[in-house]
């Protein structure tokens, strides 16, 4: 079955027999004016909730030797301290999930002091050198909209997920709505999606992506992922299969809904 904490374990597998060098979103901005002569893999993950599963698959990332970088909400039920310990104890990166907008119903100014303070809860404990926008597709706000007047400079961060990183020299797969398909009703653009020079390409699963990933045709690959999606047994995958069905009816009404306004 796909995403289960088998088939991730597969995909681990692929990378670390592949040509491309895994890398944290943090040590790729450090290092990517360097020389390289392997091609670059980044294994993003949104921790939106059950954190138990983020460890899970920092295990299994740690079991073949990929560094992945982890964004953490803070929400009281994600934000454990000794799992996010943990997790970093395997060379992962800690990263501030940051959805500040959203909290302060759109307001830019509180928004901005929310994000100050949150984002300094996280550097009193991690050494928080990039951060990234939360998505949610139930409000037409765009988190990343508090960087039209703040500077990521200005707290020490080398930059944000989806605005640092240039993704013409990156394929960009998602697995947000259950599909790795580029799909505009699970995949909203600017929440969760990116555009691409290499967006053609079909990946229905995760064995397409873990073919690709083997073909090693494609410059630099960047893989974002939500852990409690891959489940390790059949209840917690019967449960997650589940609520994603209705996240992704949902998704498709809110889609629905807002491209008969625009129309």
């Amino acid at each position: 079955m796909d995403f289960t904490l088998n088939k991730y374990e597969s995909l681990c597998q692929a990378v670390a027999k592949s040509k491309y060098v895994s890398m944290t979103l943090a040590n790729y901005i450090q290092l990517r004016h360097k020389k390289r002569n392997s091609p670059i893999i980044i294994m993003r993950h949104d921790i939106d909730r059950a954190p138990k599963r983020a460890l899970d698959v920092a295990e299994v990332e740690y079991k073949y030797n990929i560094h992945a970088t982890y964004y953490f909400r803070v929400q009281k039920r994600v934000c454990i301290t000794d799992i996010m310990d943990k997790v970093a104890s395997y060379g992962h990166e800690i990263g501030f999930h940051y959805e500040t907008i959203d909290k302060c119903k759109g307001n830019i100014e509180q928004a901005k002091e929310l994000f100050k303070k949150e984002l300094a809860d996280f550097q009193n404990r991690y050494n928080i050198l990039t951060v990234c926008a939360h998505g949610n597709p139930l409000t037409r706000n765009d988190n990343k909209d508090i960087w039209k007047s703040l500077k990521l400079e200005d707290f020490g961060l080398l930059g944000e997920a989806f605005l640092t990183l240039d993704y013409s020299k990156f394929a960009y797969f998602s697995d947000s709505g259950r599909t790795w398909l580029k799909n505009e009703s699970q995949k909203m653009p600017g929440k969760d999606s990116v555009n691409t020079a290499f967006d053609q390409l079909l990946t229905k699963n995760t064995d397409d992506v873990i073919k690709i990933i083997i073909e090693g045709t494609l410059p630099n690959i960047c893989i974002l992922s939500h852990p409690e999606r891959w489940s390790k047994d059949i209840v917690g995958f019967s449960g997650k299969y589940l609520l994603d069905l209705a996240y992704s009816w949902g998704k498709v009404a809110i889609y629905t809904y807002h491209r008969g306004i625009k129309s």
